[in-house]
């Protein structure tokens, strides 16, 4: 019997496969939204899993930064930094074919989604970024709904010096300027085909070496775990390539920013329609896509704190970035907040644009459910768009005033739940703020983020 007997059917049903893959990678994502992982070899997984009674992990992953700084929550020094155990969730396994062993060593390496649970207690510890996603799923689902939603990304290609981007100039949409990374993207493609997230489009952005890459969107938290996959997917085979991809927001002073735009529809629980659509509403959005604007827009300055995380983030919230910088929504301008997409009953979503290309999704997930809950808890509405975003309120100008923010919005303290919150706010403040903001210092924004955001 392992630590965790509740998992055994899932251990169980990993044991069997793992005995076809070299190594099994068993990953965490922290708060960075960075995955923290344990490689076993797969002739040995049922013997270290079951046979030793499971995987000793650090139980302050949720505590590092971006560079491993930490700080050290109470109840991390009342049980004596002690370790926890990685415990594999009930998600789908992704083949990985990006990772070096996978590309160096043609290993078959099997990625799986754990968490951390206490040994003293048994119970998952609780400053999880994904813990807290299920957590607000389930309110969700108590509500007869479910959430279908992807991540859209942007990031920033390098060659192998982390300074000189892959091409220079502005040159979206350009089949000519990819040529210099098509090996790459193509490696990328399949890699991602093989691991279950196929990719939906390709495309230049507006900046010197930018690149969006879009992937299909999935119900539930399922989005959260290909996100995550997918980011590591392309910084690693972009190092495999001798160039460099970041997430970060802006990565040098020349740079276009990176946003990771949230597209989600919420439907039924049998997930058969798109309760966003209403056909006799004059503009297709029901009721419900109403209550979650308002919902987000009510909370959007402290969803800053959630959807923008890093010092660095706040150097694309600013006028003539195609990046909100208001309290805002609208129809169709790339600067509101949240943009209503409501062609048809298959394409009517909100697409949240604040998020930042080094967001977390499983924060960002979080994030849009607690508001859009409250949204339909408080029967909050919205005035009908008046078309001028500009005149709005201002969106929070740094992290430490977007985490105000989030600190004092009871409402969505509740709801994430007060340790986290204080958890994630005081990670913020000790590890980034307290070494960065105010210097306005790009370069050192970089050591800090840089390599694994």
């Amino acid at each position: 019997m392992s630590f965790y007997p509740e998992f055994d059917e899932v251990l169980d049903r990993l044991i069997k496969k793992a005995k076809k893959y070299d190594s099994i990678n068993l990953s965490v994502t922290d708060l960075n939204g960075i995955l923290r992982t344990k490689t076993i070899p797969g002739d040995v997984f049922h013997r270290v899993v079951k046979g030793e009674g499971g995987i000793g992990m650090y139980s302050g992953t949720y505590s590092i930064a971006a560079n491993s700084d930490a700080f050290y929550p109470e109840i991390f020094l009342k049980h004596y930094m002690a370790d926890g155990f990685l415990i594999p969730q009930d998600a789908p396994p992704y083949e990985n074919h990006w990772c070096a062993p996978a590309t160096a060593a043609n290993e078959k390496v099997l990625e799986v989604i754990c968490d951390i649970y206490w040994k003293h207690d048994k119970s998952q510890v609780y400053n999880s970024p994904r813990h807290l996603t299920n957590k607000l799923l389930r309110q969700l689902d108590e509500q007869g709904l479910s959430i279908y939603s992807a991540m859209e990304y942007e990031f920033t290609v390098f060659e192998s010096d982390g300074k000189t981007p892959a091409w220079r100039g502005v040159h979206a949409y350009s089949n000519i300027v990819i040529r210099k990374v098509a090996l790459t993207v193509s490696d990328l493609k399949a890699c991602l085909k093989k691991a279950g997230i196929p990719v939906r489009s390709v495309n230049t952005e507006y900046g010197p070496g930018q690149l969006e890459i879009t992937i299909f969107p999935k119900y539930g938290i399922t989005m959260a775990d290909d996100a995550i996959m997918f980011k590591h997917a392309v910084m690693e085979t972009f190092l495999n390539h001798n160039f460099k991809a970041t997430f970060m927001s802006k990565s040098d002073e020349t740079s276009s920013p990176s946003s990771g735009h949230y597209n989600f529809s919420i439907w039924n629980k049998e997930k058969t329609k798109n309760l966003f659509y209403d056909s006799e509403a004059e503009d297709n959005l029901s009721q419900l896509a109403r209550r979650f604007i308002s919902g987000i827009i009510t909370h959007a300055k402290a969803l800053t704190g959630l959807f923008d995380p890093t010092v660095n983030c706040y150097r694309r919230l600013v006028p003539h970035t195609f990046a909100p910088f208001t309290v805002s929504w609208s129809y169709e301008a790339r600067e509101a907040f949240i943009r209503a997409k409501n062609s048809a009953e298959n394409c009517t979503y909100l697409e949240v644009r604040a998020p930042s290309g080094s967001s977390n999704p499983y924060l960002v997930l979080s994030g849009v459910i607690a508001a859009g809950l409250d949204g339909i808890k408080r029967n909050l509405d919205i005035p009908p768009f008046e078309g001028d975003i500009t005149d709005c309120e201002l969106l929070p100008r740094s992290l430490n005033e977007a985490l105000n923010y989030l600190e004092n919005d009871e409402i969505l303290v509740e709801s994430l739940g007060e340790d986290f919150v204080d958890h994630y706010i005081t990670l913020k403040r000790k590890l980034e703020i307290a070494k960065l903001e105010g210097m306005d210092d790009i370069e050192k924004e970089r050591q800090l983020y840089m390599d694994l955001i």
